[in-house]
């Protein structure tokens, strides 16, 4: 069986799993009182949420242009708005939530600018750096209150401490190794030639661009660190309309409010999941089954046919910008992303970029 072949067998599995899913989930909830929920919502509550998820994108689209424009990467905004709804679009369908598009907006952006090919994706790095740097803020502006909030359990708020510690550990992992330009990453792949000499070629390639790539993404810490502030204040916009989403919908659909420390516990509690168990495109079914569990902790009174029309609510709204990637990426993007990856290569080594670094070898390699 072809690697095609077994790539589409495998995402069809995942489709009718992530259905399974849903369809027990629904039947343990019951699905008429799942619709009744939803209806409770009403027009301005649909037209809220709309605006909710619309802001949201539009925030994150507008960050990674500013970040293009300050690394010289000129295109027309059009096209960056394309490229970021199909990115997110393959991201939204593919096994995680957090990478699997950027490829794809990649090679749809740098096929209309002469910048480096790496110098496009080490805008998406840090965009992505930046987005889960905003996170953090949220988390740990909320867990002062989270902690001292006698509503909260305690087991729950060790489980809270314990996310707190793993998503913080990451972005200070990244933080360091960006910042001071450790090349960390790249000097991974370079020792991964030892353990497997077959590929010494293929790594040492990879580790080569990835050096590059960290050179870049170091840059936005150095020469573009306007840029980068006036990005972490847009994704920390974003990333608050992330953040009451469930104040959005359970206002306008019960009239519940939310604390600052359980919104905290929610929205942190809600990226743990999203790393763990988006194994289903969009997450469908495994979301659901999961958020269940999260609010029942959180918030016992909210009923599980809530929390699964909540859920189903938002992944409605986000599948509008969804279709439109992915009809953007059909029409307009695939035959791009052919013609650039066929000729992504030549294009790189051709060009010159007198700001960037002249070379990028392992540390055994450097010139004395």
């Amino acid at each position: 069986m072809s690697k095609p072949v077994k790539s589409s067998f495998r995402f069809l599995a995942s489709v009718v799993i992530g259905f399974g899913i849903l369809a027990a989930v629904l039947y343990y909830v019951g699905w008429r009182r799942t619709l009744g929920e939803m209806a409770n919502l009403g027009a301005c509550g649909i037209l809220t949420v709309i605006a909710n998820v619309t802001l949201t994108v539009s925030l994150w689209t507008l960050s990674w242009w500013i970040l293009l424009r300050s690394y010289g990467v000129i295109v027309p905004f059009r096209r960056v708005i394309g490229a970021r709804l199909s990115g997110h679009a393959v991201t939204y369908m593919t096994p995680t939530l957090y990478f699997g598009g950027e490829p794809v907006r990649a090679l749809m952006v740098s096929g209309a600018s002469t910048a480096p090919t790496t110098r496009v994706f080490a805008t998406i790095i840090v965009e992505r750096f930046i987005s889960g740097v905003s996170m953090i803020l949220f988390i740990i502006l909320g867990s002062f209150y989270a902690l001292l909030s006698p509503t909260i359990p305690a087991d729950d708020k060790r489980l809270y401490l314990g996310g707190i510690a793993f998503i913080t550990f990451w972005i200070l992992v990244g933080l360091i190794n960006f910042a001071g330009n450790l090349k960390w990453i790249s000097r991974i792949i370079r020792l991964l030639r030892r353990v497997f000499p077959r590929w010494q070629s293929g790594l040492t390639r990879a580790a080569d661009k990835v050096c590059e790539t960290e050179d870049e993404v170091h840059y936005a810490f150095t020469r573009h660190w306007k840029a980068t502030i006036a990005v972490l204040g847009l994704q920390t916009l974003a990333t608050a309309f992330v953040y009451i989403r469930p104040q959005v919908f359970f206002y306008f659909a019960s009239s519940t409010t939310f604390t600052f420390p359980q919104l905290s516990v929610l929205f942190m509690l809600n990226i743990l999941l999203s790393i763990f168990l988006w194994i289903t495109p969009g997450g469908l079914g495994t979301s659901e089954a999961g958020m269940i569990g999260v609010f029942h902790l959180i918030l016992p009174r909210i009923s599980s046919e809530g929390v699964v029309a909540y859920s189903l609510v938002y992944k409605f709204a986000e599948m509008i910008f969804v279709a439109v990637g992915l009809y953007y990426l059909v029409s307009r993007g695939v035959a791009r992303i052919r013609h650039r990856r066929d000729f992504a290569v030549q294009d790189d080594s051709q060009r010159t970029d007198p700001d960037g670094p002249a070379y990028c070898v392992g540390e055994e390699e450097k010139p004395d």
